[in-house]
């Protein structure tokens, strides 16, 4: 089988992400003070920072370090199928299995999942920049303590978010 060159996959960087996140708060950064669309914009950057993480992860895991032009294909496959409802759902379904290191990352999915969609769809809501940037704080440790995780337990978990149970 021939397939036309293609580049590496590119994912998004989750820490881009989390220094968005953080320029977002920033009053130097922004030349004033940071608006409510800043702080809501900053909140969903850590929410898809966690999303982008699990998705790196996944491919990584499943595929590895694509080498060809068809692991590429294959990584971007694996990397483009994570769904935003079906993780959550498995991560919490799942959670009492796995090591500390992915039950905060479950947890932390989940509630800034729950976070994101207040900060994007309540307008009634009011959320404060200190719990924003602790969360920023939080989420960056909680992110590379996942990726510390055995091979093995990302690849399962890669295995759950990915595929439908029959």
């Amino acid at each position: 089988m021939t397939t036309p060159d293609s580049a590496p996959p590119t994912p998004v960087d989750w820490r881009n992400l989390i220094q968005a996140g953080r320029d977002l708060l920033n009053p130097q950064q922004l030349g004033r003070l940071p608006t409510d669309e800043h702080v809501r914009r900053a909140v969903s950057n850590i929410y898809y920072a966690l999303f982008h993480a699990l998705a790196e992860s996944n491919a990584s895991a499943l595929i590895g370090s694509p080498h060809d032009a068809l692991t590429a294909i294959a990584w971007s496959r694996v990397y483009r199928g994570l769904d935003h409802t079906t993780a959550r759902r498995e991560l919490l379904r799942h959670r009492q299995e796995f090591s500390v290191q992915a039950r905060d990352f479950a947890d932390a999915f989940a509630d800034m999942q729950q976070f994101r969609h207040t900060a994007d769809y309540d307008h009634n809501a009011v959320i404060p920049i200190n719990q924003v940037s602790a969360r920023l704080d939080d989420t960056e440790g909680t992110i590379l303590n996942y990726l510390q995780a055995a091979l093995s337990e990302r690849i399962y978990i890669a295995t759950l978010t990915l595929i439908r149970p029959r």
